[in-house]
């Protein structure tokens, strides 16, 4: 999307509000609802909520957030936001070039799920490239952030947010209890393991490091039942991701999945999983090559994604297993092209100063040397 101003046209889209109605620019916290203290399904921000008549023209941005009807298990919510000059010249440049309305440019062909939206930066890279993205993050004040960040991609609709916490497996409801890391956002998780990670190596379970609080969990079948399936799905929701392949496994037979997953990996089964629902290609991508100081991404993906010791060539299911297999096994060699020393989502880590992350991704075109 452009950011380019046009100063000659029209200013249509500023909205101020009352000074009894507080805007999101003004705070980028969430407050506790009356009933807990923190509620992922009730998304209380310091804003005030828009009515029907307040919609994107009048100055709101949409959020998702869970619902109380089995038949929309997602609802959208409207909060007031005043939009600066420079995002209103946005707007208008969006709207005079037809951008305006995501129905008619989003499709599932240009659309990429985030399912860990975090703080935004592979989506950024994402709406970049013009693909539409559906961003779904757990945490309220990095969905409050993204609304401040992401003003004109989300009143064009070309970023859509879900406030929602995706169930690792199982009943849905089964799941209340969520872990907020005190070290960092990233390890959020409702894996005691993951979310109450001590700060310091080796990172053993620390309740001290994190925040149990209470909140309304769904699974992916909700996602996919509002946004419909996607071109790519990136997963990285801390130990959640295999109530995605379970959604994925219920929905009705012949259903178009996305054509590449992504997901963080520290367990053979994931491989397994995805085999079974018909991904035919894997790569495994070492996380540590896209780490910088300020933070990591997932990277490339899809046929850009480059695996540890083939590249962009895609590698076939026993190929990929038996490397991942191999890697479990082994200590942390960082001049190893496919080095060990992972982090694990359950159980005891190693004591190890520093770990290696890895990616899997998967496609359900058949490697080269298949076909």
């Amino acid at each position: 999307m452009s950011l380019l101003a046009r100063a000659a046209l029209p200013v249509v889209l500023i909205f101020q509000a009352s000074s009894s109605a507080p805007v999101l620019r003004r705070s980028g916290h969430l407050r506790p609802d009356p009933h807990g203290s923190v509620s992922l399904k009730r998304l209380t921000l310091e804003i005030a909520e828009a009515n029907s008549s307040q919609r994107i023209n009048g100055g709101s941005l949409p959020v998702f957030v869970p619902g109380d009807d089995a038949e929309e298990p997602l609802v959208e919510r409207h909060y007031v936001y005043n939009f600066s000059a420079k995002e209103v010249a946005s707007l208008n440049f969006s709207k005079s070039h037809g951008l305006s309305d995501a129905a008619t440019h989003c499709i599932p062909l240009n659309t990429i799920f985030d399912l860990g939206f975090y703080d935004g930066a592979d989506s950024r890279t994402y709406l970049a490239g013009g693909y539409c993205v559906v961003g779904v993050e757990a945490d309220p004040e990095l969905v409050a952030q993204a609304l401040q960040n992401y003003a004109v991609y989300v009143a064009t609709g070309q970023l859509r947010l879900a406030n929602i916490a995706v169930a690792p497996h199982g009943e849905p409801k089964a799941w209340t209890v969520f872990y907020k890391s005190k070290c960092s956002k990233e390890w959020n998780s409702f894996i005691k393991t993951v979310g109450c990670r001590a700060c310091a190596p080796p990172h053993g379970v620390d309740m001290n490091a994190c925040e149990q609080v209470k909140v309304t969990s769904t699974d992916c079948a909700g996602v996919f039942g509002t946004f419909g399936i996607p071109h790519y799905m990136k997963l990285d929701i801390e130990g959640a991701e295999s109530g995605c392949f379970q959604a994925m496994e219920r929905l009705p037979a012949g259903t178009q999945l996305p054509v590449y997953v992504s997901t963080e990996i520290t367990q053979t089964d994931y491989i397994d999983t995805l085999y079974r629902l018909g991904y035919k290609g894997f790569k495994l991508v070492r996380q540590d090559r896209l780490i910088s100081a300020t933070g990591s991404s997932t990277g490339p993906w899809g046929e850009n994604a480059l695996d540890c010791l083939t590249g962009p060539v895609w590698r076939d299911y026993a190929q990929i297993r038996a490397e991942f297999t191999a890697i479990m096994a082994k200590d942390l060699v960082p001049t190893e092209a496919c080095p060990g020393g992972l982090m694990p989502i359950h159980g005891e880590p190693k004591p190890a100063a520093y770990y290696m992350w890895y990616d899997l991704h998967a496609t359900l075109n058949a490697p080269a040397a298949a076909r």
